[in-house]
């Protein structure tokens, strides 16, 4: 996968407690994500981390558990990406109270302009490539699934 810029921008209703603070870090240890995902909750919108689309998943699950319901929205924006043209993916999420959720993912190749467009550029225009998981609209239930089942249910299929 890339090196990514993320941009993650959350919404909640209430507080967040010392102990959801705690449990959040708990559970990004005891999942082996980004530490420094835990900043998140002290930051809301505009938190900006680099290359965790790949962790992405992992973290709505834990909100899940810490918050109930909320919405994030997040931008993975391609670190090292040839002259003229980067791969984008945009991630927003919405879950319930009742644990009902929609988890819908878009792919963009951002083309810039002001540049000319390499050789590489180029042939991800020809092929119509997407670079991130393909685009897709889930929706379903996290009641009752673990972590594995959740990551499983809201990947496309190749």
């Amino acid at each position: 996968m890339f090196r990514t810029d993320d941009n993650y921008n959350l919404y909640y209703d209430g507080v967040i407690s010392a102990e959801q603070e705690t449990t959040c870090e708990t559970l990004i240890v005891q999942h082996k994500i980004t530490a420094e995902f835990a900043g998140l909750l002290k930051r809301d919108y505009n938190f900006t981390i680099s290359d965790t689309y790949g962790e992405h998943k992992e973290l709505i699950w834990i909100l899940y558990e810490i918050l109930g319901p909320f919405a994030i929205s997040a931008l993975f924006a391609e670190k090292d990406h040839p002259p003229g043209c980067e791969y984008e993916a945009r991630v927003d999420f919405y879950i319930e109270a009742n644990g009902t959720f929609e988890y819908e993912l878009k792919n963009k190749l951002f083309l810039y302009d002001n540049y000319g467009s390499s050789e590489e550029c180029q042939e991800r225009i020809a092929q119509k490539s997407t670079g991130f998981d393909k685009d897709c609209r889930i929706r379903g239930n996290i009641g009752g699934m673990d972590l594995p089942e959740f990551i499983k249910h809201v990947t496309p299929e190749e």
